[in-house]
C-alpha cells in the first residue's frame, strides 16, 4: 500500500467548506504552505472522505471497497457512491472489491495494515481466514494485523486507536485512563506482531451526535503527508502534552497545529475527512 506519510495529495468532501468553513479555511491554508494540493470532492454525501474513497496500493493501483458500514444502516441518504473515474483520473488500475471495509479503518505502513475486529461482523459470509488472506493480497501487504475495536465505539475504525510512525514503531491512543482492560489487550496485540508503542494522550469525552461518539480527544486522528502533519487541538490541557510527542516521533516532519473541537462533535477528525494520495 501507499502509506500515509507519502501522500502528496489531500482530498475532502464539498461539504466540508459549507460545514466547517473555518476549519476548511485553516487546512487549505496550512497545506498550501507546505506544498500539498488540496482537491475538493464532487458527488459526496458526508463530510468523511476517507471512507468512502479509493484506497491506493500502488502507484496506478487503487482498491474501491464496498462502502456500507453498519452505522449507517438506517440513514441510506448519508452513503456516498464514490465516482472514482470523475474524481480521481490518477485511477488507473482501480478493483472494486465486495468487502465491506471503511477507509478509517485501514492504517497502513505501506507493507504492513492495521484494521479492527469489526470486519469480521460486517463480512460474515466470509471466512475469517479467506478474508485475511484476501485483503493481504489485494492491498499488497507482508503483515495484516487485526486488533480489537473499542468496545464502546460503533464506528470501529483503527485510525481513532493507532497510526503508524514507521514500519515497526506505532502510535497508540492512551486508554489507561479510560479502559486499561482494553489497552492491555490491545497492547497486547501490537506487541505479539513486534511493534514498538509509543502512546499519544487521549480523552473519552460523554457526548454523542445521532448515537456517534464524540472524538474531542482523539488526538491520534491526525493527518499525515510526505510534507506536514496537521494536528488536532481542542483547547484542552493535554494539546501540548500531544503535540510534543508528535515533535519528537516525527522530527523530520513540520507538525501544525488545528483546531478541531468542533468537527470532532461529529464523530471524527482530521484523517477522516481526508484521502491521501501519491501521486
Amino acid at each position: 500500500m501507499i502509506a500515509d506519510r507519502d501522500a502528496n495529495l489531500v482530498c475532502v468532501s464539498g461539504y466540508l467548506p459549507t460545514r466547517h468553513p473555518q476549519l476548511f479555511a485553516e487546512l487549505s491554508a496550512i497545506l498550501r504552505r507546505h506544498g500539498v494540493p488540496l482537491r475538493i470532492l464532487a458527488g459526496t454525501r458526508d463530510i468523511w472522505a476517507k471512507d468512502y474513497a479509493p484506497l491506493q496500493v500502488a502507484a496506478e493501483r487503487f482498491v474501491q471497497f464496498t462502502y456500507a458500514p453498519d452505522y449507517l444502516q438506517h440513514h441510506p441518504e448519508l452513503r456516498t457512491e464514490f465516482d472514482s473515474e470523475r474524481e480521481l483520473p490518477e485511477c488507473l488500475s482501480l478493483q472494486q472489491s465486495p468487502v465491506i471495509i471503511d477507509g478509517g479503518n485501514v492504517v497502513s505502513s505501506g507493507l504492513k495494515a492495521i484494521l479492527t475486529d469489526k470486519i469480521y461482523r460486517e463480512n460474515q459470509n466470509w471466512n475469517r481466514d479467506a478474508l485475511r488472506n484476501y485483503l493481504r493480497t489485494i492491498l499488497e501487504l507482508d503483515q495484516l494485523i487485526i486488533v480489537p475495536k473499542e468496545p464502546y465505539d460503533p464506528i470501529g475504525h483503527a485510525d481513532g486507536m493507532v497510526r503508524f510512525i514507521d514500519r515497526d514503531h506505532v502510535l497508540m491512543a492512551d486508554y489507561a485512563g479510560i479502559d486499561q482492560p482494553f489497552e492491555q489487550r490491545l497492547l497486547k496485540v501490537l506487541e505479539r506482531h513486534q511493534l514498538q508503542v509509543t502512546k499519544l494522550p487521549a480523552l473519552h469525552v460523554q457526548e454523542a451526535t445521532r448515537g456517534i461518539p464524540s472524538a474531542v480527544g482523539c488526538y491520534i486522528n491526525f493527518l499525515v503527508t510526505s510534507q506536514v502533519l496537521v494536528a488536532p487541538v481542542f483547547d484542552h490541557a493535554l494539546d501540548t502534552v500531544a503535540f510534543t510527542t508528535l515533535q519528537q516521533v516525527f522530527p523530520d516532519l513540520p507538525i501544525a497545529p488545528l483546531c478541531c473541537t468542533e468537527l470532532a462533535r461529529e464523530g471524527g477528525v482530521l484523517n477522516c475527512i481526508a484521502a491521501s494520495y501519491r501521486v
